[in-house]
């Protein structure tokens, strides 16, 4: 029997099919075929149900994150772009994975991240709700959600005194990682006319680095800790990973704010309970976030032959877990397609699962939460032109907005 025959599907995440409305066509998928096998970008399997996603996100001894040693194939997306820098500690395993994020981890713990970053950002939040609110609309996707995350990110990290044009910088930076949201199959292309420009960017990061360590105080941002780390972390190691914690704070938790302010202008009894009782909003994130994860499709590689669902997958078989499909499995979260905030089933893959979960979940939980109170206070009516507004042209690396307009007095 070939597995790739029989339960071939027809699924390419970066096609206009999947950025139009993905939900239903993936509700069918799930029911007909929990695991599929794609032609698509060289041939991929896709698992849609929650079980199947978890199984490939949560086990790196069967299913690896890593390239291939020529950088040709593999990679946490698909299709593989080998121009691009490896995004760290999330493009290794084992235990070169593990020194690189232990000495990160308690400073993305909620008591830590909250007392250092909170006041931060109710400050940006507060001041770009009050200057927007005046304006008769604005693109909430350029004007608030891009503009908080890199601000929040850059202060974090403690690049925000050292780069004067933070939103080119993300830009080029999306190109060069291979992650623009645009590009859809096209990324790989993009990392490789971008590489004059991140080889200077490294430049700029690397005596930024050097200057802290030669320095009495390597300061309290995270620069600063990792500068810090015992034991000791390399120069260009706290480079790699300075650039990919900025990269990684931005559009993932850009794109959930805008889809949540989307699902917040449809659902208007939904915002008058949050507006009524503002202790419910976490929840109400935590179930928007579930319902639009920001990244939908994440790929692994097959380490060794492995049964999944029933299914013999080969070394070095691609294989995609699908979150928007995973989230909305009515196994896992009864009645899925419907926003309750107070659901206790879960968790939803939106943040990942297992050893590469997202170290960045209680920051990007705190701009939410921060965001949407400071909307609630200043823009208790806004509406948003569904006619003007557009998605990005392709969702299969960032289920965000390309322009989202709102009109802050509805």
């Amino acid at each position: 029997m070939d597995a790739k025959q029989d339960l071939a599907v027809e699924f390419d995440h970066h096609s206009p099919e999947f950025n139009r409305d993905p939900v239903p066509e993936l509700a069918e998928l799930r029911r007909r075929c929990p695991l599929g096998y794609t032609a698509s970008h060289d041939g991929y399997w896709v698992a849609t149900t929650y079980a199947n996603a978890r199984r490939v996100l949560s086990e790196p001894e069967n299913f690896t994150v890593e390239r291939s040693a020529d950088g040709l194939r593999g990679g946490k997306l698909i299709p593989t772009a080998p121009h691009a820098p490896l995004i760290l500690p999330g493009a290794l395993d084992g235990a070169e994975h593990d020194r690189l994020r232990d000495p990160l981890r308690r400073y993305f713990l909620r008591p830590y991240v909250e007392s250092r970053m909170a006041g931060e950002v109710a400050d940006i939040v507060h001041e770009l709700a009050s200057s927007l609110r005046e304006r008769e609309e604005f693109d909430f996707a350029a004007e608030f959600s891009f503009e908080l995350t890199v601000r929040t990110i850059f202060k974090f990290v403690g690049l925000d005194r050292d780069v004067p044009d933070k939103a080119r910088f993300i830009r080029m930076l999306e190109d060069a990682f291979a992650i623009d949201p645009e590009a859809g199959s096209e990324r790989d292309k993009l990392a490789e006319v971008t590489s004059t420009q991140f080889l200077e960017a490294e430049a700029l990061v690397t005596r930024i680095v050097e200057t802290r360590r030669a320095a009495a105080d390597p300061g309290d941002d995270l620069i600063g800790r990792m500068v810090a780390a015992e034991p000791a972390l390399t120069v260009p190691e706290i480079v790699s990973l300075t650039l990919s914690l900025v990269l990684g704070g931005v559009r993932t938790t850009a794109a959930t704010l805008e889809n949540v302010v989307w699902h917040l202008d449809a659902d208007r009894d939904l915002r008058r309970e949050l507006q009524a009782d503002r202790a419910r909003i976490p929840r109400a994130v935590d179930e928007l976030v579930r319902f639009y994860p920001a990244t939908p499709v994440v790929a692994r590689t097959a380490v060794r032959d492995v049964e999944l669902d029933g299914v013999r997958i080969r070394e070095g078989d691609r294989i995609a877990a699908v979150i928007p499909s995973a989230n909305l499995d009515d196994e896992v979260f009864p009645a899925a397609d419907r926003i309750d905030p107070d659901r206790r089933d879960g968790p939803p893959l939106t943040f990942g699962a297992g050893i590469h979960f997202c170290m960045g979940i209680w920051l990007a939980k705190m701009e939410l939460r921060l965001a949407v109170e400071g909307l609630l206070d200043r823009m208790p009516d806004y509406a948003v032109d569904r006619t003007a507004s557009r998605r990005f042209e392709r969702l299969g690396v960032n289920n965000g907005w390309a322009k989202l307009i709102v009109r802050p007095r509805g």
